[in-house]
């Protein structure tokens, strides 16, 4: 189109800095909600109960994998009667 209809190319220079105001406001608003609801401590508690629950799969699995060692050097092991 050409005239009064024509779509005009917007000045990101000038609309920047607005922009980057508007940006920075939203991002403070929503960590401030986050910090009042107590997203954060609801986080911290949730990943700790998971590297809890991992260990002790961990730690099980171990415990397994001696226990089957223990087995099968028990079942080599030539034992002499004297």
């Amino acid at each position: 189109m050409e005239g009064n209809l024509a779509l005009k190319t917007p000045n990101l220079a000038r609309r920047l800095p607005a922009l980057c105001g508007l940006m920075f406001c939203l991002g403070a608003g929503l960590e401030y909600v986050m910090c009042k609801t107590g997203f954060y401590n609801v986080t911290a508690i949730r990943e700790g109960q998971k590297a809890a629950a991992q260990q002790a799969e961990e730690e099980e699995f171990w415990l397994r994998v001696k226990a089957r060692r223990e087995a099968r050097q028990a079942a080599v092991t030539i034992k002499s009667d004297e």
